[in-house]
């Protein structure tokens, strides 16, 4: 959504999670990034179909994180591979291109980015339409570089501040923080808690009001549950006007070898977060110890999280203490945070000068942690169960807060190295306990040893349009889905020069017996019954109309029509019913239709998730009306039907993440309006290159409807673009009395009608400027002549409108049976 009159919020990264811990779901999300945007895009679609609930992830490259801009630019040029996506020197345009039918409200996008100064990484993630990240002032300075801590705090001021502008925009910009993380092993749990809620409660100074707490997995279940419960619930008390959840990271620290090994370790991850109440899973891969993992290994991951969180939740609910699970003892950890937490607090009302004060004086202190604005007088050590204890604890606050006994020694070389590789030995034996005896000692599999997969990523059968070609698809220029791919807080033109493929479609199994699709259809239904009940008590007949016939309309632009032989004669599957609706006035003056109608569309109509090669129209028709009766019509009649689906369907539009909000601009009437001339005038002012003899293109109709919160009718388009059925001005000769109804959101185009023309030879004259031939249509011009009376009427595309009302990603998603341009399908 972009512009100042875009008022309305729409739903977000912490939206999504906030609707899946409802329904009792974990979210799982990979950690992924590639140079290569086709590849980048490739391992989204293959995160969002995975067989679970999932978030996607582009992590960034270490040039970007460090600010070093050039050295991306060259390596990209170079072709030099980067160990990550390079927001900041890939165009805008190149991110929504990767992002556009793919990332959406049923699937946020997070940039992950590791970054001491991510100010440009907060501005390109917001010009590709992103509005989620994470790090802080402290997690991302102190173990990523060496930047003043002083610095970093300012920067990430400066950053927090413009991502929360986003909100003026109707976004709900999200922040996770990574201090629950620091060095990723070996730092005891009051810490990465005290960090966490330090760094939560500085976004919130900053404007965020969309936050999540991280928590890194340690090397002992019952001391990380504990951790955990105790930072929900500080988390509950200190930020109790802010959404907020807690995130937790599978292990950080040095990982499993042998892929049973790393497997059981994310089980283990999965099933802590569920009993602890971690609404979010970052995964990690049985590849994690040897090389960066391939997008197979990363759904495997998510896969089996999902799984081992499903089975744990499945087990708590048959225990005696139902899904909250036994309490989590206290051993000290919430004592500890606290005494953390409030001495910075103390030191001063500015969070950031707080932080900056509590690390000069040694309050807060990161084990073995060697940056310059670390005390680094704290030490920890790891018990033979795996808890981790304080060695020393320097000048932080929480001297003798704990009855544990004398503190273990403070470890040396040896006893470090033992340290840091704990989880790693205790989890391959573990694995190798579960082995046949046969099995035990032979060499890891080749991905474990570093050769990746030969097996290509697997794509799912209800992908998202690729963003790279296939040899079936034409390389052709296709435009954007703006609706997915919006700039927050700008006007900005969206072009694309890349090619687009048509989308996989889903089976016909998984896609009806999807919750979303039936929610989606539900809705259809339900508009369509509205809409009946309005146009019956109006005065209306409902009549069937023809499928094929000799002619059709042939003011479809761009598409092709379909022959049928008919008994020896050329007939025409339908394009539009306005042929017949005209003639059917000889027998009723108010006549309306839900008509089927197939249009062979250009292929890279595919990817603009707003084409359908089979789809259908409410069509409506009134004798003797103007074109201001039609558009006054119009606008009643989706009122009323918005107003019924909105009263009736609530657990549809929840189930579908949709925001009822969205429309109270809509029900309240009184659509906008603006002439194809002022149109034309606002998007040559955005710098779109809309000629002003044609109609709206998909882009220019999509950048004008992101600028605004409710339909609106553009009208008087110019003579030549439209059918020769629409009657030109009588004191504007070279416009005619048409329009068009656009949604907002950036969802485009919802309905087209115009006043119709009568006369006969004003007709066979518009046929000849068109190029038609009036001798294909002999049946509708005796039919004329012998006195259809004048009128005017409308089509509603069913499909988009449903599109727009239930908020889905494309246009597909409210078929049955969704046929796209290109793509074989039931």
């Amino acid at each position: 959504m972009t512009g100042s009159e875009a008022g309305v919020a729409r739903l977000g990264f912490g939206d999504f999670v906030a609707r899946a811990r409802a329904a009792g779901d974990l979210v799982v999300q990979p950690r992924m990034g590639m140079a290569d945007p086709p590849q980048m895009r490739d391992g989204l679609v293959a995160t969002r179909y995975a067989d679970a609930v999932t978030v996607g992830t582009l992590t960034l490259d270490s040039y970007t994180r460090t600010g070093d801009l050039a050295a991306a630019r060259r390596a990209l040029a170079e072709g030099v591979g980067l160990n990550g996506y390079p927001i900041a020197t890939h165009s805008a345009d190149t991110t929504r291109a990767v992002l556009r039918g793919v990332a959406g409200a049923r699937f946020p996008v997070q940039v992950r980015h590791g970054s001491a100064m991510p100010e440009h990484i907060v501005r390109a993630l917001l010009a590709a339409g992103l509005d989620a990240t994470e790090g802080g002032p402290v997690s991302y300075c102190l173990p990523y570089s060496r930047t003043p801590l002083r610095e970093a705090v300012d920067h990430w001021r400066r950053s927090c501040e413009l991502l929360a502008s986003a909100a003026e925009f109707g976004a709900r910009p999200h922040l996770e923080t990574f201090g629950g993380c620091l060095m990723g092993q070996l730092c005891p749990p009051s810490l990465l808690i005290a960090v966490s809620v330090l760094e939560a409660l500085f976004f919130r100074q900053h404007g965020l009001r969309g936050i999540s707490l991280s928590y890194a997995q340690q090397a002992d279940a019952r001391q990380d549950e504990e951790a955990l419960t105790v930072l929900g619930r500080l988390a509950a008390e200190l930020l109790p006007d802010v959404d907020h959840h807690v995130v937790l990271y599978a292990y950080m620290g040095v990982f499993p070898r042998t892929p049973g090994g790393a497997r059981l370790l994310l089980e283990d991850a999965a099933r802590l977060a569920v009993r602890a109440g971690a609404a979010r899973l970052l995964v990690k891969t049985t590849a994690e110890a040897h090389r960066i993992p391939t997008v197979e290994e990363n759904v495997q991951a998510l896969e089996t999280a999902a799984a081992a969180a499903a089975e744990e939740r499945a087990r708590l609910s048959r225990s005696p203490h139902g899904l909250a699970g036994p309490q989590a003892g206290d051993t000290g950890i919430e004592a500890e945070a606290r005494a953390l937490i409030g001495a910075v607090l103390d030191l001063d009302a500015d969070i950031g000068r707080a932080l900056v004060r509590a690390f000069a004086a040694g309050y807060l202190d990161v084990p073995y942690c060697l940056h310059p604005d670390n005390a680094g007088r704290a030490r920890s050590s790891l018990g033979p169960d795996g808890r981790l204890h304080w060695s020393g604890v320097g000048s932080m606050p929480i001297a003798g807060l704990t009855d544990g006994g004398p503190r273990p020694p403070i470890l040396g070389s040896a006893g470090l190295l033992s340290a840091l590789s704990h989880v790693q030995r205790t989890y391959d034996a573990r694995a190798a306990e579960r082995l046949p005896t046969a099995g035990r000692g032979n060499p890891p599999p080749a991905a474990a040893q570093g050769s990746p997969p030969r097996t290509a990523p697997r794509l799912p059968a209800h992908a998202a349009p690729p963003l790279s070609g296939t040899p079936a698809a034409p390389r052709t220029p296709a435009p954007y889905d703006v609706h997915a791919t919006t700039r927050v807080g700008t006007h900005h033109a969206m072009t694309t020069d890349g090619p687009t493929a048509p989308a996989p479609i889903p089976d016909p199994g998984r896609h009806l017996t999807a919750p979303a699709t039936r929610s989606a259809l539900r809705i259809q239904h339900r508009l369509l019954a509205a809409a009946r009940e309005f146009l019956c008590e109006q005065g209306f007949t409902e009549l069937l109309p023809p499928v094929i016939g000799p002619v059709t309309d042939p003011g479809s632009r761009g598409s092709k029509q379909v022959d049928v032989d008919f008994y020896g004669h050329r007939y025409k599957l339908m394009t539009s019913a306005i042929l017949y609706k005209q003639a059917s006035l000889l027998a009723f003056d108010k006549i309306f239709c839900v008509a089927p109608n197939v249009r062979l569309e250009p292929l890279e109509t595919a990817g603009t998730s707003r084409h359908l090669a089979e789809f259908h129209q409410l069509d409506v028709e009134m004798a003797g009306a103007s074109r201001d009766d039609a558009v006054r019509l119009v606008e009643e009649l989706v009122v009323h039907m918005v107003d019924s689906v909105v009263r009736e369907l609530p657990k549809d539009f929840a189930e579908l993440g949709r925001d009822i909000g969205a429309f109270t601009e809509l029900l309240k009437g009184s659509f906008g309006r603006m002439r194809h001339a002022e149109a034309v005038a606002e998007l040559q002012e955005l710098g779109h290159p809309q000629s002003q003899d044609a109609e709206l293109d998909w882009t220019g109709e999509a950048l004008l409807s992101a600028q605004r919160d409710r339909p609106f009718f553009v009208t008087d388009y110019p003579k030549g673009s439209r059918g020769f059925y629409d009657r030109e001005h009588p004191e504007q000769p070279g416009l005619l009395r048409n329009f068009d109804l656009i949604a907002a959101e950036g969802y485009g185009e919802l309905c087209s009608g115009s006043q119709r023309t009568n006369d006969y030879a004003e007709i066979v004259t518009r046929m000849r400027e068109t190029g038609e031939n009036p001798q294909k249509y002999r049946w509708y011009l005796d039919l004329v002549r012998e006195g259809v009376p004048g009128s005017a009427g409308f089509g509603i595309g069913v499909e988009r409108l449903t599109r727009y009302v239930a908020g889905l990603d494309a246009v597909w998603q409210a078929s049955a049976f969704p046929k796209l341009a290109g793509v074989v399908s039931p």
